[in-house]
């Protein structure tokens, strides 16, 4: 079975070759193909693609709609049976995709194969591991506050289609989207304690600096898929992406300025004049 990865990248360095190199090194055992999209770097990234094919890539460098766009853009030229996808900046586990095409092989009607994701730090140090999700089924995808960890998970080209893809209007959230269009086509298989990739956390990460925006179009979608609002899921997205900011103390004097507009000045306010 081949199988085909989708990077998209923008400003990757200094990480993508790392990225590239890891998803090289499984051809040792695996059919790879491996799109790489470069949409507009400036910081070294689409020179250096365009340098070392010799890795076994084929790189499309050029605008592009962002991330989502690239990624389907990227999957709807796959020829594998099996997809995924590996940011710039996050790594394949040596022989991650070797077990990934056993498990599809020994089961084809699954949709999805989710094993665990190393955290790692901007220096590559382990920090922490996120594990496939506790109830693999799309009841339990709606109802907990787990999502299978995206550079560790992957899919059939034939769910993904089935399940019409990625949704080019998501841009933070398109993942878990994806997983529960996947989830209501085929089943999950977990291999909880196997590690398929590493998932680097640094400040410029689009889901760390915009943790609050994720979590609140990860809420809309679920909801449009059905999770109940009164559910762990749902109380946790809305903690990350509505309370936490409002109880923030960075949102203070924000909040101070807005009381005063609408309530007036405070007693205390009154006292200082």
């Amino acid at each position: 079975m081949k199988v085909t990865i989708v990077t998209p990248v923008y400003n990757g360095m200094p990480w993508l070759p790392e990225c590239v190199g890891s998803v090289a090194e499984q051809r040792r055992d695996v059919e790879v193909e491996h799109f790489v999209y470069d949409g507009g770097s400036t910081d070294g990234s689409a020179e250096w693609l365009r340098e070392h094919t010799s890795l076994g890539y084929e790189a499309i460098i050029g605008p592009d709609g962002g991330q989502t766009d690239a990624l389907a853009k990227g999957f709807s030229r796959a020829t594998g049976e099996i997809l995924g996808w590996l940011n710039a900046d996050d790594l394949l586990e040596p022989g991650a995709l070797r077990r990934v095409v056993d498990v599809f092989g020994a089961d084809p009607s699954l949709a999805m194969v989710v094993g665990v994701c190393l955290i790692i730090d901007s220096k590559g140090a382990v920090i922490g591991a996120m594990p496939p999700p506790p109830v693999p089924t799309l009841a339990g995808l709606l109802r907990l506050p787990y999502n299978p960890p995206q550079p560790a998970t992957f899919f059939s080209a034939y769910a993904y289609r089935s399940g019409e893809g990625l949704d080019r209007t998501y841009d933070l959230a398109m993942d878990i989207d994806l997983w529960l269009k996947l989830a209501k086509v085929g089943p999950i298989k977990t291999v909880g304690t196997e590690v398929l990739a590493r998932y680097r956390e640094h400040p410029d990460a689009k889901s760390i600096a915009r943790s609050p925006a994720s979590a609140r179009e990860s809420f809309r979608i679920r909801r449009r898929h059905g999770m109940p609002l009164r559910s762990p899921a749902a109380v946790s997205l809305l903690r990350i992406g509505v309370v936490r900011p409002i109880t923030s103390p960075l949102t203070r004097p924000f909040r101070r300025v807005l009381r005063r507009m609408v309530l007036g000045p405070s007693n205390r306010d009154l006292a200082r004049t």
